[in-house]
């Protein structure tokens, strides 16, 4: 692995112990009684795990100086463009299509995006997504969501 992983690796780690001790200030609360800190906390947590992780990879990697090949063309730009868009895009549907309709789509364009595969594989999988974060908020952590204009 190249230096950069092992800088990057080190940013991440420090901006995820941040995070982690700024929403720990807010408060976490408990899995059953969630604080507007946890949702914030694990987001570092996984960035830290995974930032953990290359820097480990980089320590340990044998292979140094490698180049990194260059393939970008304008369409991967866009591509990528529109991938780190959509969740702001996201933010502003949910509320008038509701929690359901909007992740279904929002989960579609991703894999549409990245993964390019048949369409009733990337339908299957918007569905399942979209009903188990249904029942991780709606049902196990009792989270109100937006139901949008059809439901009144």
């Amino acid at each position: 692995m190249v230096k950069s992983d092992r800088t990057s690796a080190l940013f991440f780690i420090g901006l995820s112990l941040f995070v982690c001790q700024q929403s720990a200030t807010i408060g976490i609360g408990t899995l059953r009684k969630p604080g507007p800190g946890l949702l914030a906390f694990g987001a570092g947590a996984g960035i830290g795990l995974l930032s953990l992780g290359l820097l480990i990879q980089s320590l340990t990697s044998k292979a140094k100086g490698i180049k990194p090949v260059h393939t970008e063309s304008l369409t991967h730009r866009v591509k990528f463009v529109l991938i780190c868009l959509s969740p702001f895009a996201y933010m502003m549907i949910i509320n008038w299509f509701g929690f359901a309709f909007s992740t279904f789509l929002f989960v579609i364009f991703l894999l549409y995006a990245i993964e390019s595969e048949r369409w009733w594989r990337m339908v299957l999988k918007a569905v399942l997504i979209t009903i188990g974060n249904y029942l991780i908020f709606v049902v196990w952590l009792g989270l109100s969501l937006p139901k949008g204009f059809w439901a009144g």
